[in-house]
């Protein structure tokens, strides 16, 4: 059977109950932030009843939320962040591997309305599931929220959660400027500029005068310590930001110099400690590099930028400042910074 479609539902139960009317369950734990896919088929083109009259050929995913909501309240169990991106990237997943278009990727509440028994339909069936318009005060209906991130997900799908419990662990954290992140996400991120390393040449203890002063012997102390081969531009980061004092200070310890060509950043309410690991990943070709957290809190500007990283990172992934990167903490912190082979 070829399938055609993909349905988003929600179960109309609690975070952790799942239901075989759909293919796939996406639930929700509260204490780390976590949505996890639970699969409820044995197969993508099983029939499953989750749709009156549009079952055939189409695929459910539905989450795991709004036990007893209602239109002006969706209670103790609303849908979470965390559950719309990954239904949204296993639902651009499935459209990329079954070349689903646009008009196929619908909630229930949608095929309610073309259907007839819709919100404002006044059938004793009516479905509504994830119509929640001017979704968070964005002008934007849930259910093209997530539509619309599911054809992103389609449009830049490669290697995005094939190893994800391999090479992840999942953690909810704090940022000063945008609350609580559920990570791995995908985040547009910003080009960061050079910091002064625990090693550095030169400096004998002493900081750069402006953003140029001795920065080409940083670039080769850089390459030599890599042997990552590219032509740097960035300067110093700049003094009197982030509660630095100097050019080139970051907002803890000087990194050695394998860190510091491989560094990132989010606001952090919390920081990690210094060295810390973190899996950064282009969506967009499944390169992949090994990071180094802790030693810097950034981006100030632009707002809708999640994260920095070292002009490295985004020469080896192949993005630009402010693009997208999918970002989470590693699981085995003994990996070594730099890009790291994926073997498929």
């Amino acid at each position: 059977m070829a399938i055609k479609g993909i349905v988003f539902h929600w179960t109309a139960g609690r975070y952790d109950q799942t239901f075989s009317d759909y293919h796939y369950n996406v639930t929700f734990e509260p204490q780390s932030g976590r949505a996890n896919i639970v699969k409820t088929c044995s197969s993508d083109d099983d029939k499953k009843h989750h749709t009156w009259n549009r079952n055939n050929e189409r695929i459910g995913i539905s989450l795991c939320c709004a036990y007893q909501a209602t239109s002006a309240n969706l209670g103790n169990y609303p849908p979470t962040d965390a559950q719309i991106e990954a239904a949204a990237a296993l639902a651009g997943k499935l459209a990329h591997i079954y070349s689903i278009k646009e008009d196929e990727i619908k909630t229930h509440a949608e095929w309610a309305f073309v259907d007839g028994y819709g919100p404002g339909s006044g059938d004793p069936e009516t479905r509504w599931d994830l119509w929640i318009p001017n979704w968070k005060g964005k002008g934007k209906n849930l259910s093209q929220v997530i539509r619309d991130k599911s054809l992103w997900y389609k449009e830049q799908f490669k290697g995005h959660t094939e190893d994800h419990n391999e090479l992840f662990a999942p953690k909810t954290i704090n940022l000063a400027n945008h609350g609580e992140v559920y990570l791995p996400s995908i985040v547009k991120t910003v080009m960061e500029a050079h910091l002064v390393t625990s090693d550095e040449p030169g400096m004998n203890g002493s900081w750069p005068t402006s953003f140029e002063d001795r920065i080409t012997s940083h670039y080769n102390h850089s390459e030599a310590a890599t042997g990552h081969k590219m032509r740097r531009a960035e300067p110093w980061c700049p003094s009197n930001e982030g509660g630095s004092n100097e050019f080139g200070q970051g907002s803890s310890v000087k990194p050695p110099a394998v860190a510091e060509a491989w560094y990132m950043c989010m606001y952090w309410k919390n920081p990690p400690l210094p060295g810390t690991k973190m899996i950064m990943r282009n969506p967009a070709n499944g390169k992949t590099v090994v990071a180094a957290a802790g030693y810097e809190i950034g981006p100030g500007s632009p707002q809708d930028c999640l994260a920095g990283a070292c002009e490295e990172i985004h020469h080896y992934l192949g993005t630009k400042h402010t693009g997208k990167i999918e970002i989470g903490f590693a699981k085995d912190q003994s990996l070594p910074y730099g890009p790291l082979e994926i073997k498929n």
